[in-house]
């Protein structure tokens, strides 16, 4: 078939009006319809959109900027970072990398100088996982954009400003009462010195605080929510959820002394803080100066409110005591780190187990103070001394036991201040007692200065309100024994040393070796919330019967 030049000419402009209009539509350029991206039911704001080939791509720049995420270019792409979590993307590839993982996409990602187009379904789903591992909410997708009467895009719902939770009720903040923000879920855990709630939430809002005893009332101002009501890993700690107007408000169910509420800006949390054990107006000076930064988020600012807790013991009406107050001691801190082994630190599991202590004590009626809430050092005399201006009624010190590499040991033991009852008991004490090294610096002098004072205070051991306290101890230290055996953990025995935090007591006063940080199963135990509760609350069973003086209720009950 011949064609002449006419004809050439005409076909030429069809193939070129086929290949100018044909291949793809715009989508969300202005005057023309769009997309919106939504966070859950968050309408995050217009992304653009085009259609090719059948299928419908999204400019992955504009979905990084809605998502308030930062897009850093790379050779050949793309990659945004956040809270050390990482997505690529890269021109010409069918892949995602998600954190090191290889995600496939529909179509490759292409880059026209202006977006990076990626396939819509599967650059989101890709997008969704890099959100999830890093703790932001993922419930993102592409919804038909709203306009209004005239044409014109909404604008995405407007970021409130961080608020903290307001000291009383009646402080009305000027944040809208209408955010459209998401609250998604409850988180929990547990700090060194005390039990977190994180309620992961779309944006910032008004929150307000209000208390009442045992109850925590947090009300976030023109929010929704699922039901995010349930039990934390604690059974002195739990949450309710319902709705209040307009509003969101979430009841907190618990025991502690002290609650602290704060933001953390980015992603959007409100994170509450449980302290249990004492009041913060409770701690020595030399705990309270220390100050008390949570340990795990960071800029914080938090707002403190404290619940004041009983110091001391009243009276009935025959004159008996109806109320007791024990002073809990983790044992070690701040420089001090103790004993080390399977990457444990002796300070920190002395710590979460007086935490746990505390709450398991006050579960049965019996007053709480602990000698420390934090990662700081305190001098072996602060300790009983601190207990002696409280009045206690009983003093426990937490420890763990450790044996040199190559000996092999386990089980908890239980020590009271006297002349030692064998050589391995008075190295322990001579190790624990190391503070008193009055200045020595390598670990030879430290041992003879610990080993002279700690034999020093063998003399002075005989008088006889030390002995009344030794008796009075002994009988503490057969109802601990009692009940840590009762519930099943290899107790060793009790045993007597001659240990300065313990000589400084009025009261009577035991040490626990709650375990081998240096054998591998009792590690295990150790850093187990489960394991530590349930040897906590076998000390806490064995001190109240202790103090109520009833034979009997300890052992396999």
């Amino acid at each position: 078939m011949r064609v002449n030049k006419l004809e050439l000419f005409f076909m030429t402009l069809v193939c070129l009006a086929m290949l100018v209009f044909t291949p793809c539509r715009m989508v969300g350029a202005a005057g023309a319809a769009g997309m919106d991206l939504m966070q859950g039911d968050v309408r995050r704001g217009s992304v653009a959109v085009m259609e090719r080939g059948g299928m419908t791509f999204v400019a992955l720049d504009d979905v990084m900027t809605r998502l308030a995420l930062a897009p850093s270019p790379i050779s050949g792409g793309f990659v945004v970072t956040y809270s050390g979590r990482k997505i690529e993307f890269w021109n010409g590839s069918t892949a995602a990398r998600v954190n090191g993982s290889v995600n496939a996409l529909a179509a490759a990602v292409e880059y026209d100088g202006t977006h990076w187009w990626g396939e819509a379904a599967s650059s989101i789903q890709a997008i969704k996982l890099f959100l999830s591992s890093a703790s932001r909410p993922s419930e993102i997708r592409l919804v038909p954009e709203v306009r209004t009467a005239k044409g014109t895009p909404v604008a995405p719902a407007p970021q409130v400003r961080a608020v903290p939770a307001a000291a009383s009720p009646q402080n009305e903040s000027v944040a809208s009462s209408h955010t459209g923000a998401l609250i998604t879920r409850i988180r929990w855990g547990e700090q060194l010195d005390a039990y977190r709630a994180v309620i992961d939430i779309t944006q910032q809002v008004e929150a307000t605080v209000s208390e009442s005893p045992g109850k925590t009332l947090v009300t976030f101002r023109g929010t929704s929510a699922p039901d995010i009501s349930g039990k934390s890993p604690w059974p002195v700690l739990s949450a309710a959820s319902r709705r209040q107007g307009a509003d969101t408000v979430i009841e907190f169910s618990h025991s502690s002394d002290s609650v602290k509420g704060f933001w953390v800006a980015d992603p959007p949390r409100y994170v509450l803080d449980f302290f249990f054990g004492s009041s913060r107006s409770g701690v020595p000076a030399a705990v309270a100066d220390a100050g008390s930064a949570p340990q795990t988020v960071p800029d914080t600012q938090p707002a403190a409110r404290n619940t004041k807790i009983e110091t001391t013991a009243p009276k009935g009406a025959s004159g008996e005591k109806t109320k007791f107050l024990v002073v809990v001691d983790a044992g070690h801190g701040g420089h001090d780190g103790g004993a080390v082994g399977n990457k444990l630190k002796e300070k920190d599991m002395n710590l979460l187990a007086a935490l746990q202590l505390g709450i398991s004590l006050k579960a049965l009626g019996v007053d709480v103070k602990l000698t420390r809430q934090d990662d700081r050092y305190l001098k072996l005399a602060e300790r009983t001394e601190f207990a002696n201006s409280a009045n206690a009624d009983v003093f426990i010190s937490l420890h763990c036991n450790a044996v040199p590499k190559g000996r092999q040991a386990t089980g908890t033991e239980l020590y009271l201040m006297a002349e030692q009852s064998d050589e391995d008991a008075l190295n322990l004490a001579i190790a624990e007692n190391r503070e008193l090294s009055g200045g020595a610096e390598n670990a030879e002098e430290v041992n003879a200065a610990a080993d002279a004072k700690t034999r020093l205070l063998l003399k002075i051991l005989g008088d006889m309100q030390q002995s009344d306290k030794i008796n009075e101890s002994t009988t503490l230290a057969e109802f601990l024994y009692d009940r840590i055996k009762g519930v099943g953990f290899k107790i060793r025995n009790v045993r007597q040393a001659p240990f300065f935090v313990l000589r400084g007591a009025g009261m009577p006063a035991v040490l626990v070796e709650m375990g081998y940080i240096t054998d591998s199963g009792d590690a295990k135990k150790l850093n187990s919330q489960i394991e530590r509760k349930k040897m906590m609350d076998a000390l806490a069973q064995g001190v109240k019967n202790y103090l109520t003086r009833r034979p009997g209720e300890g052992g396999n009950q």
